[in-house]
Order: structure tokens, then sequence, then C-alpha cells
């Protein structure tokens, strides 16, 4: 990428020449002084921020470290493709055929006590007049360029940060060790400040306040969404919130190690089951599952009336386990906990939801292993680290054996925490009442998270508000059969719902459904619409399963 750098004589000169003496501080930054909006050159504006005071413009100070501007340039393979699975992520998808990385002001720095932030400001002719805030997912702990530029091809100006907290993204969890003030931050302050300071910025840069504010993100970015409007229902107008995980830190402290207990039964190093059996698993949920929504097309539209039993795959005389082609009793064992809500001896379920059926195409290296390889699945990363670092109030550490953790036994533990990190509260009255909205998505075949999650809560939050058609005014949710976690999965998965909550924002118009596609080599060749909840998309009988046409709305 190519920069412009001024002098900084150069710099100061222009300043003065264009607007008025610059005042410096006591601390040798520059005071209150520059009306940076005045400058007419685009990359000497952007230059000009980094004499801009942030020290009392939110509930935390704030420092511009490094200002830099960037011709819009070719993108690479490598970025194309990462813009792309980004922005399906998030749900504002950048097209594939995503050719130029747009011009921008690029603004690197930090609010206290430990958040990094990253904002790109397009050209100000080119600005549509918005914020957004894209949050960070997984556990966080870096600045990732491909959060914000599926915003920053829009028009946004298009804000990032690592939630509070520097590791080793993105299942690292020592930094909560027993530090109460990252935990806040990682739960709900970090996006919170970071609004703050990036509507400066933006007001700074472009002369006048954003008209519209928007935060996007999936998973724990999803969680970040339903967080502003439970307890920041001012910082923003429009919110999509893709996949969240409610119960956070039960998903931590129990569901995800249940399923690491069932996949490693005796010691932390031993598999019973690698991800070459889930092609066969797979085979075998849609061989039973598939057609009952009406078409045979590799999506089981509703998991609950899915009624698959791995027992069908036990190795008879003959079949050979070593060829994938059949489980042994302890991977029939394995297979039927990782489906089932985590429980005690009596059958006391704890959790509200297992692993669905339909997303076995996303068990490898997310919940099962692969053979050859020394990496661990991200739930035997998140049952050891998660453990000993992040759930429990008073962090045990390094030396603690995570299978020790009892739920019946230990939940006493985990409350403080929970009450921290879960976005509950169905209260979302003051977010309504100032003309918010909000859209969430969440895919039936997430393997890591089940759209049950996002069905209880909304249910419990549309009777607190009044009701479906009180809560319609302001809020959707689309559960979407076949869709993974972040990206992917045997159904349609690339959607724009941006652009839909945009006009619901800013012109009353509500959406009336989303339309999801899936692409191949950038052409399109699958399409449907999905429905508001609690309607949904069903096959008409006939047509083409692949077009949006053959499918209508329904109430289940």
């Amino acid at each position: 990428m190519m920069s412009l750098q001024l002098p900084f004589l150069r710099t100061m000169a222009l300043f003065a020449a264009a607007l008025s003496i610059i005042a410096i501080s006591a601390s040798g930054f520059a005071a209150e002084a520059i009306d940076h909006s005045k400058i007419k050159d685009p990359a000497n504006r952007c230059e000009s921020l980094d004499l801009l005071n942030l020290e009392a413009v939110g509930d935390q100070p704030a420092r511009i470290v490094q200002t830099n501007y960037y011709v819009a340039k070719p993108a690479s393979a490598r970025e194309i493709r990462f813009f792309h699975k980004r922005g399906i992520s998030q749900g504002n998808a950048t097209p594939a055929g995503l050719k130029v990385f747009p011009e921008h002001c690029r603004v690197e720095g930090y609010i206290t006590p430990h958040v990094q932030f990253l904002l790109m400001l397009p050209p100000p002719d080119t600005w549509n007049n918005d914020f957004m805030l894209a949050a960070c997912d997984a556990w966080c702990g870096k600045v990732h360029t491909d959060t914000v530029v599926p915003g920053l091809y829009d028009g946004y100006a298009t804000m990032t940060n690592n939630g509070g907290h520097y590791s080793r993204a993105p299942f690292d969890g020592i930094w909560a060790y027993n530090d109460d003030a990252a935990r806040m931050a990682f739960a709900e302050t970090a996006n919170h400040t970071s609004a703050q300071i990036g509507k400066a910025i933006a007001k700074a840069y472009y002369g006048s306040d954003a008209k519209y504010s928007y935060i996007t993100g999936f998973s724990k970015g999803g969680n970040a969404g339903l967080m502003a409007a439970q307890r920041y229902p001012e910082d923003f107008d429009g919110i999509i919130s893709k996949a969240p995980v409610v119960p956070y830190n039960l998903k931590n402290a129990v569901h995800l190690p249940w399923i690491a207990k069932a996949v490693y039964p005796e010691n932390d190093h031993t598999p019973v089951l690698y991800s070459d059996k889930a092609p066969l698993i797979d085979e075998a949920v849609l061989a039973a599952c598939d057609g009952l929504d009406g078409v045979v097309n590799s999506i089981i539209d509703d998991p609950r009336k899915c009624k698959f039993d791995p027992g069908v795959l036990l190795c008879k005389e003959g079949q050979m386990e070593i060829r994938a082609e059949c489980l042994n009793e302890a991977q029939v064992e394995a297979v039927r906990k990782i489906y089932a809500q985590p429980h005690d001896q009596n059958g006391n379920v704890y959790y509200s939801a297992g692993t669905e059926y339909g997303t076995e195409s996303d068990w490898a290296r997310t919940l099962l292993p692969v053979r050859g390889s020394d990496d661990l699945p991200f739930v035997m990363v998140a049952a050891t680290s998660g453990i000993r670092y992040m759930v429990m109030d008073d962090s045990p550490g390094p030396h603690y054996d995570w299978r020790d953790f009892s739920y019946p036994r230990d939940a006493h533990k985990l409350a403080k925490t929970s009450k921290l990190m879960d976005p509950k509260d169905v209260d979302l009255t003051a977010f309504k009442a100032r003309g918010g909205k909000l859209i969430i998505v969440h895919g039936w075949a997430d393997t890591l998270i089940s759209p049950i999650d996002s069905i209880n809560w909304f249910e419990s939050m549309r009777e607190f508000m009044g009701g479906s058609e009180k809560t319609a005014e302001f809020a959707q949710l689309y559960a979407v059969p076949g869709m993974h976690h972040g990206s992917g999965g045997h159904g349609p998965h690339i959607f724009d719902a941006q652009t839909a909550l945009k006009k619901w924002v800013e012109e009353g118009v509500a959406p009336t459904g989303l339309l999801m596609t899936d692409e191949e080599k950038a052409r399109v060749y699958r399409e449907r619409i999905f429905y508001p909840y609690p309607a949904i998309s069903v096959y008409k009988g006939s047509g083409d399963p692949n077009l949006a046409s053959s499918y209508e709305k329904a109430e289940p």
C-alpha cells in the first residue's frame, strides 16, 4: 500500500496557514486547536488527526497512535477471499468480484485501559454519512483489518477493536485470569467506548456527526450487538447480531467441555473420534432427515424434527471401522453425546441445547481433531483455557484440571461472570424508544451455537415487549436452514442484512425477508428467501429447489 507521509514541519505549517494557532498542552499533545474538516486534501486531513485530543471525549481517555492515508489499490486474491468471507460472517457481504481495496484514512489508537482500535474513514466525497462498529469475534485479542473492510466498501466510517485485551487470537483465555477490568471490557465496555471515540474521530474528519450508527458482528460479535441494545441503547441505531451466544458463560463452561469430554473421554490426548468420520455421519443424517421438509437438497430445514440415531452406523460383520465405513461402540457413544444436551447422571439437563443435526460437515477442527495433526479442535481449547481462566469468578489457573469442573457442584462459581458476560436482558424498552432496530440471524447448521439459544431469548424478549406485533416494530430473528456458524454450510448463507437494516432504520421500511444465496466460483447457483421468525420458507412441491421462486412463506 502507498501512504502519504507529511513531514512534521510541513504539517504544522499547513495547520497554521489553514486554520489557527495550535495550542500545545503541558503534556506535549495538541489541545483543542484545529477544524480538521477544513483541510481540503483528504490525505493531509487524515494526517492532521494525529493531533486530535481524545482524553475527555468518552468514558475513558483515548489516544490516536498513528494515521496513514492509503490510495485505492488492487486487492490480492487472499484479500478478496478474506474480505468476502468476513462480509458473509457479518451480514454485509462484499461482492466476490471485489478487485480494489478502497481509498481510506487509517486511524489506529487505544482507549484505556487496554482497548486497541482501528478506524477506516472513506474519503469525504464517498462517505455515506454513517458510522459502523464491526465487533470482534471468538475471544478477540487482536485487531483484524478484514473485519473493517466490508463496511468501508459500503461507504461507512468503520471501526473495530481487540475486545479490550491482547491475546493469541482466536481462543486464548489467559488474559482473563482474575482480571475484572479486562473481563468488563470484553463483555461490554470495549465496544461502548469505541463507539464514543470512533464517532468523535469521524466528526473531526468530516466536520459533522454521523447521521446513523450501526454495529455488526457474529458469535461474540453478535453478543456485542445484544449487549449494546440492552446496556447502551443510545450507542447504535441499527444492530446486526449474527449467531449470538446468549448463555455465553455457560456455553464455555458447560456445553463445549461436554463435547470435549465426549470426543476425548479418557484424557486430553486420545480422541475416540476423528474428523474423517464426519462425512459418514453427515451422509447418514441427511439420508434420515433431509426429505422431511419435502425436498431432498442436502438441507435439514428444522433439525428438531430429525430423529436420527447414530447406532445405525455401528460396525456390522465384514465392515471395517478404520476405513470409515462405520463407527465402533465408543464412537457411537461419542456422537450421541455430541447431539445431546449436557446433563447429569440422573438426566437433569443443565444447558438449553445440544449440537444440531445437519452440522456434521463443519465438525472438522471445530469438534473433532484431524487425523495426523497435532492441533486440538476448538472445543478442547475452550475447555482447557476457558475453564482455567475465563468462566469462573475466581480463576483456578494453569494447574487446574478442567475435567474436575462439575456444573451441578460448581454452578455458584460462575454467577458473577455469567451476569457480566451473558446478554440475557429482555427489556429493550429504551432501545425501541430511541428508534433502534435489531436483526438477528442464526443458522440451523451452526456447529458451535444452536439457534435454540437465540430463539429462547427472542421469545422471552417478545413476551416482555408486548407480543409479536409490538416486537416486529423493531426486532426480527431469522433462523436459517443449512447455515454454519460463520460462513458456509449446505444451504444458502450469503446475504446482505446491512442494506435491509439501513433501509429500516433510515426510511422506516422493515424487511419482509432476507434473500440468501450460495455461490461457486463467484457464480450464484442457489437462492432462497427466509422470513422473520416464526414464519418459515417451505418448498412449494415443484420447481428447481435452487431457485427462490420454488419456495413460499408459511407459518409453522
